[in-house]
């Protein structure tokens, strides 16, 4: 049974973590930019986060402090949701050190991508509680001019209880940003705005038509989970994977790598069970590695599911949608870990069936 957090209301508050990456003390100027931009939405804000110095600071010390910060934000009764500042590493340090019953106690909106991936997963599989996939504050809220529309409206559609109703249609943009804000990837104080481009459109992989609880994440920390005991059961998901960057915040994660993400989750038997499959547009993919990382991904569903799964046609293909803008992209769409969703290839439809967040 899903724990449902309630819906966001005007004069709520809001938490700030920084259980990954951690560059309050770096970015304050953007923190606080970002830190505006919530409040005028007509929300208040509460930043947790207590400065170590990183040249001293043991790994112990580092999970000790981050899992207070986290617990604190999730004890507070004043506080509603839970945005994360950023993503980066090291969020997974934390899983074994968490007290589930202070989450499952105190349900309430969590929200993040990236490294975060760690933390929806084993919220998820240790208390039930419904956790959100999408924008962070120093990658989106804090951006210059401001950031941009879709995102901030998909935000407050899903978690402020989109009129009581479904989430609905998944939204698509017409323009993305492939780079990250530049005072996250040059100069601190930059004031420089992203450069804007027109957007890839969505292509259907697979063709059909099929429901299923939606789960997914950053590829590499989906695989990379699938070795301890945070992972759920694949049976009848929708499946959404994105890519980060590589090496370093100006390059892309490479084709080849994806690759290698995708068949271990095949030889894992996570594409045996699901219903569909949604991939977010490449952090700083040109079209020709989006190209080749589509015809990867309906190899890797030809040659190497079927004999995984040990029979079935290779042209046997669920739903799967390509170029949808969750993830390491700009606009992106915020999404409910484990609501209903539907993939409608013919009605060109991503559609989330059920409310995101419950009325109190």
């Amino acid at each position: 049974m899903a724990l449902i957090p309630r819906s966001l209301k005007k004069g709520d508050t809001i938490a700030f973590v920084s259980p990954s990456f951690r560059l309050n003390d770096i970015l304050p100027e953007p923190v606080e930019r970002g830190k505006a931009y919530i409040e005028s939405l007509g929300f208040h804000v509460k930043i947790f986060f207590n400065s170590l110095p990183p040249e001293s600071t043991s790994i112990a010390e580092s999970i000790r402090v981050r899992v207070e910060e986290l617990l604190a934000a999730f004890k507070d009764p004043e506080v509603s949701a839970i945005i994360t500042t950023i993503g980066g590493a090291h969020a997974n340090e934390l899983l074994p050190f968490l007290d589930y019953d202070v989450i499952k106690s105190n349900p309430k909106i969590f929200l993040g991508y990236s490294d975060i991936t760690f933390l929806h997963y084993a919220i998820q599989s240790q208390t039930g509680l419904r956790t959100f996939y999408g924008p962070s504050i120093l990658s989106d809220f804090a951006d210059l001019p401001s950031p941009i529309s879709l995102t901030v409206d998909h935000f407050l559609h899903v978690l402020t209880g989109s009129g009581g109703g479904p989430v609905g249609p998944i939204p698509r943009s017409t323009q993305f940003a492939d780079d990250l804000p530049d005072f996250l990837i040059a100069e601190p104080d930059s004031k420089k705005p992203r450069a804007l481009n027109t957007s890839p459109t969505w292509r259907w992989l697979g063709k059909g038509r099929a429901s299923g609880r939606l789960y997914g994440g950053t590829i590499v920390c989906v695989t990379r989970l699938l070795a301890g005991p945070y992972a759920p059961s694949w049976k009848d998901k929708i499946v959404f994977l994105e890519s980060a960057m590589g090496d370093d915040v100006t390059i892309p994660y490479s084709v080849d790598e994806y690759r290698n993400n995708l068949v271990d989750l095949a030889l894992a038997g996570v594409f045996n069970d699901i219903n569909g499959l949604v991939i977010g547009r490449g952090y700083k993919y040109t079209a020709e590695m989006q190209e080749e990382l589509a015809n990867v991904i309906l190899e890797v569903f030809d040659v190497i599911v079927p004999k995984v799964r040990g029979g079935g046609s290779s042209s046997d293909h669920i739903p799967i949608l390509f170029n949808v803008d969750v993830g390491h992209t700009s606009p992106l769409v915020t999404l409910p870990f484990d609501a209903l969703a539907r993939l409608d290839s013919e009605a060109d439809e991503f559609t989330i069936l059920e409310p995101g967040v419950q009325d109190p």
